[in-house]
């Protein structure tokens, strides 16, 4: 089907195959009228919030096409690469004339759902991303089906009549503003008008551009933090704890903390100029361990940690992280979260507030707060002293190293921790436990600390005796129109978007950074299939043994590497690797002695000053 819309009554929303450039407001937003709610309120703010705000269409989400019978799904492509054949019945293409990669096929899944159900229409053939291979942000692409996709019974489809106007570039004006230039690069990539059954023409949102620009604001227009209050703490023998506040730290939040319910707000917003709006300012709590070591001449080193769901700035001290990398000579701080210790005035469960999924803008902007809350930690490391008569060393004031400063990440910290790293430059290497990106493999496989499956059936009312059930007579698959809905609106915060930024395409003046993630391919918590989407946007590579080969990386072309790694990234500027943990889940790297053993030892061989090493097990 390829049917324009008109308002005429009886009119399907995915008579169009979607997304598509068609469906856009006057203001250049995304038009999500018609879109099938079931009249269902959660499902109703998001496309709100999507019309009022969004500027083009997702990065990770699926392609829409209808049929008006069964398809011959042996005609699909069977395997990602087979997409990227000139023969392939159905693909996805970057027709935008500005991009270096016009013309170039993008490799996709597919899934097609027969049945109707509460949100699927009958006979929808579905495409997406492969993920860890996330359009491009601010593209144009083509996703196309071709004549040689027939009918169940070998029949072929007809073309429709808006299509055939629109192949002929007798359509409405504006209609073939949007899909002459399409055409055209597709002819120029071998494929011929008369060779399409079915196309949809679509531009992905600028995921990235404004958390950049704020996190550039703050750094041109937004004083530095200071230490506010500070007492020695602790004594142990491998460091000496110090816990405090520093600020100011900016909220760009709207709304009234913590956002827990749709009207509290949560979004970050711009004033007219297209500044940040800053909404409040707070003083983060801190707990910093300074080794007891000898001072190097340039300052300690220092790890920023950012602790999981549930933690708080103590985390770091009370999971002996602090203690391990003290006996390496090394630094860390530990810092609340959004919504966590002193940064949640309620008794509501962290977890609860800081995915939110009912509340469209908190559920989007609490990770960018996270990542900008990180920005300005980093700012704090190098005027970081205390009055001697608190701290010092060999009598003199303690410092730290902003050439040696690093970032761990557990968990809800790799989830805000990759932004940060692509977007400042305040860390130069990174440990990411547990971290992950793309939210439609969560809402059906994340089962801890909240089962995610549960809440999507209760948000959407979805009859069944339990989720799985439920999933099933509904047809919910990671291709699911509302699961695509939930991804559109929130790329802004995905960190697949940003991963390129950290070593493989860093911002200009940005040196690529070193990084070490770890993943347990037992975990309930971050989906094994959304860490991989995260090693497979930033490139990579599994360190051998492979527990999980990951698609996105073998079509990428980077191939698993063997222990120890160093200088394999970035032209040997930066060092990077995947650890596989078969039998352990989202704690691997503080249950498993070998990953304990591997993190440490890259930390201790990034004391050496180049790009660090990852150490055999």
């Amino acid at each position: 089907m390829f049917v324009l819309p008109t308002g005429a009554e009886g009119e399907g929303f995915f008579d169009l195959p979607w997304p598509s450039d068609v469906r856009r407001t006057a203001e250049g937003t995304i038009d999500m009228t018609g879109f099938p709610t079931r009249r269902n309120p959660f499902v109703q703010r998001y496309l709100d919030a999507m019309t009022e705000r969004l500027d083009g269409f997702g990065t990770n989400g699926a392609v829409y096409f209808r049929f008006s019978r069964t398809i011959d799904a042996g005609a699909l492509p069977e395997r990602p690469e087979q997409s990227l054949e000139d023969g392939a019945a159905v693909f996805l293409v970057d027709v935008d004339p500005d991009s270096p990669d016009v013309g170039t096929r993008h490799p996709i899944a597919l899934h097609f759902q027969d049945c109707p159900t509460r949100f699927w229409s009958a006979h929808t053939l579905a495409i997406r991303p492969v993920y860890g291979l996330p359009l491009a942000s601010d593209r144009t692409y083509a996703a196309v089906v071709t004549t040689g996709l027939n009918s169940a019974d070998g029949e072929p489809f007809a073309r429709s009549a808006d299509l055939e106007a629109v192949l002929a570039g007798e359509s409405d004006a504006a209609v073939d503003a949007i899909y002459g230039p399409a055409l055209d690069a597709l002819e120029a990539a071998g494929v011929t008008r008369d060779a399409i059954l079915s196309l949809a023409v679509f531009t992905t949102q600028d995921a990235t551009g404004e958390t950049i620009a704020i996190r550039d604001w703050m750094h041109a227009e937004y004083p530095a933090p200071s230490v506010v209050t500070v007492e020695t703490d602790r004594v142990a023998p491998r460091y000496e704890r110090v816990a405090g506040t520093y600020g100011p730290v900016p909220i760009f939040q709207a709304g009234e903390l913590p956002y827990a319910n749709a009207e509290d707000g949560g979004d970050i917003t711009l004033d007219a100029t297209g500044a940040p709006t800053v909404h409040g300012e707070y003083d983060a709590r801190f707990s910093l361990t300074i080794p007891t070591s000898p001072m190097p001449a340039g300052g300690y080193p220092i790890v920023l940690y950012a602790h999981g769901t549930g933690g708080d700035f103590e985390t770091v001290v009370r999971n002996d992280t602090a203690e391990k990398l003290a006996a390496l000579g090394i630094a860390s701080m530990g810092v609340d979260q959004i919504h966590h210790g002193a940064r949640n005035p309620t008794a509501t469960d962290p977890s609860i507030l800081f995915f939110n999924i009912p509340n469209p803008l908190a559920a989007r902007d609490n990770n960018r707060q996270s990542a900008l809350d990180i920005v300005q930690q980093a700012r704090l490391v190098p005027g970081l002293t205390f009055d001697t008569g608190l701290v010092e060393r060999d009598g003199m004031p303690v410092r730290f190293d902003p050439a040696q400063t690093w970032f761990m990440g557990h968990s809800q910290g790799g989830l805000n921790g990759p932004i940060f790293l692509a977007i400042d430059d305040g860390a130069r290497a990174a440990v990411l436990s547990a971290a992950s990106s793309v939210i439609t493999p969560s809402l059906i496989e994340k089962v801890e600390p909240l089962v995610i499956p549960d809440i999507v059936v209760a948000l959407l009312n979805l009859p069944g005796g339990d989720y799985m059930q439920a999933f099933a007579l509904e047809g919910f698959t990671v291709e699911h129109p509302v699961a695509t809905l939930l991804q559109t609106w929130l790329e802004a915060s995905d960190a697949s978007n940003y991963a390129h930024l950290v070593f493989s395409s860093p911002r200009e003046g940005f040196a690529p950074k070193s990084v070490l993630m770890t993943e347990g391919l037992r975990d309930a918590f971050s989906p094994p299939t959304s860490i991989e989407a995260l090693a497979g946007a930033m490139r990579t590579p599994v360190v051998q043994p492979v527990g999980s080969p990951l698609v996105s990386l073998r079509l990428a072309g980077v191939d698993p590497v063997a222990p120890p790694v160093t200088g394999n990234v970035a032209g040997g500027a930066a060092t990077a690797g995947l650890l596989q943990f078969p039998d352990d889940g989202h704690f691997a790297i503080f249950d498993n002695e070998t990953a304990e053993a591997q993190y440490l030892g890259f930390f201790g061989s990034l004391l050496e000053g180049g790009p660090g090493t990852i150490p055999s097990p």
